[in-house]
């Protein structure tokens, strides 16, 4: 198995080095000069956002609390196509308009703010959040070395590490983009083959049924309130997630989102429900005692296939995992080279040593997630939920706010930032079964709103 994961990784790499002599200055190593294709940018933009997730996290959680987990895909979908017809159209018109290189010198030129009080705040928080993102990626792919080649964990986590960085500093956002399109289509193949051919082992969905009746875990998608806050909890948070909203500045024309959208949205529909059909199949497969459920798709994997055929397959979590680190580690150099650094140091810094910079802090970032990763009794479940919630807390209603209003003020913004980020990261400390998206997108909108109107004098 470790020759095709070898194949995979030296694929990556030469697509990186591929776009390197393309990265002249940082408007080239942060955004392509938005000349992405919306091919591209439609099936880039998705696979970003998926992560180990997609093959650890939601099949583990239907094979054990059955298909009402299915509510945070379904709420995935619902909102990612409000994010592409409503969100992507206007922040590309009106990024480029301002030459706005990241989501959070948007928001300081949407807010007309002159003291960078707003990119600072914005810019730390992403860092906070994207670091525990980076984290979860890690975590998976230790955890995949581990059980496909038995080695030690933390070694896989290097190796994981390795894969993700090399061709994003080398590359750049082109990089990246053309590395997540071809991910996306590999992940997109694999999660779809996998659970069939798995299927076709069991007796069929008898025994599905049965085992899972057995051991009261319900079919059931019927809504209820704990289930729509479910979708909602995942799908509001699309809104203020730097990674996805960056592809869309980066696509090379606006007029053709509209047909980003519907590849994006298909690819979206087509993995999750396969993701959700590993759990399904596990049921029949493994039956209900299955001890690591996270396990799920490598162990299906591994039993189905030859070893180099597994291989391969098993690079479909790669892959996914890849390709939403590689996002987060280059938008994590980008802000602190060009929010921090730029803004706070050296405001005429220039584009080559920023870009430069953004390498370096790309870099660092990515050490400070590793030495997080340490730790492998973190779910990545819960790692990939804690940090989705709180981008989608803190930027969430700025970003819709700033797009289709004009009456947000400075203080406003910065009010809503900090209330959104604070309430989702301490939301989970107080055992609250409530994820913590809902009240912290709620409370930032209210205090945005509040403070924009009342003091806005």
């Amino acid at each position: 198995m470790i020759v095709s994961f070898i194949i995979y990784f030296c694929a990556l790499t030469s697509i990186g080095v591929y776009f390197y002599h393309k990265n002249k200055n940082a408007t080239d190593f942060m955004l392509g000069d938005r000349s992405v294709n919306y091919w591209v940018t439609a099936v880039a933009t998705q696979a970003s956002d998926m992560g180990a997730w997609l093959f650890l996290g939601l099949p583990a959680l239907v094979y054990t609390n059955g298909m009402s987990e299915c509510w945070a895909a379904i709420g995935l979908i619902f909102f990612m196509f409000l994010n592409w017809h409503y969100v992507a159209p206007k922040l590309r018109a009106l990024s480029e308009q301002q030459k706005s290189l990241t989501v959070t010198s948007f928001f300081a030129d949407r807010v007309h703010d002159k003291t960078g009080i707003i990119k600072i705040v914005s810019a730390l928080i992403t860092l906070l959040f994207f670091t525990f993102y980076i984290t979860s990626g890690l975590v998976g792919m230790g955890r995949l070395f581990a059980s496909a080649f038995g080695i030690n964990y933390f070694t896989g986590v290097l190796i994981g590490l390795a894969a993700a960085t090399i061709y994003t500093l080398v590359g750049g956002f082109l990089a990246v983009a053309w590395c997540d399109f071809m991910q996306g289509i590999f992940l997109l193949v694999m999660i779809v083959v996998v659970p069939l051919t798995a299927f076709a082992q069991t007796d069929g969905w008898d025994i599905i049924k049965t085992t899972a009746f057995n051991n009261n875990i319900s079919f059931s998608l019927k809504p209820t309130i704990k289930e729509l806050l479910l979708a909602a909890s995942w799908g509001l948070g699309y809104f203020g997630q730097p990674h996805i909203l960056t592809n869309f500045m980066g696509i090379d024309d606006p007029k053709k989102i509209r047909y980003a959208k519907y590849v994006g949205i298909s690819w979206q529909i087509i993995v999750l429900t396969s993701s959700a059909l590993i759990g399904l199949v596990g049921l029949g497969y493994f039956g209900a005692n299955f001890d690591a459920p996270e396990l799920l798709f490598i162990t299906m994997t591994q039993d189905l296939f030859t070893p180099i055929v597994a291989g391969f397959a098993l690079c479909a979590i790669l892959a996914a995992t890849l390709s939403t680190m590689d996002s987060h580690i280059l938008i994590s150099g980008s802000v602190i080279a060009q929010d921090l650094y730029k803004a706070l140091f050296n405001k005429n810094a220039s584009p080559k040593k920023v870009m430069w910079l953004s390498r370096i802090a790309s870099l660092v970032t990515a050490g400070i997630a590793l030495a997080i990763a340490t730790n492998n009794d973190s779910s990545v479940y819960n790692l990939v939920n804690y940090a989705w919630s709180g981008l989608g807390s803190a930027f969430g209603p700025l970003l819709l706010t700033t797009l289709y209003t004009q009456w947000v003020t400075k203080n406003g913004a910065l009010a809503g930032i900090i209330v959104g980020a604070i309430t989702s990261a301490v939301w989970p400390y107080f055992g609250y079964e409530t994820l913590p998206l809902v009240p912290g997108f709620i409370l930032s909108f209210a205090t945005l709103v509040v403070v924009s109107k009342l003091l806005k004098k």
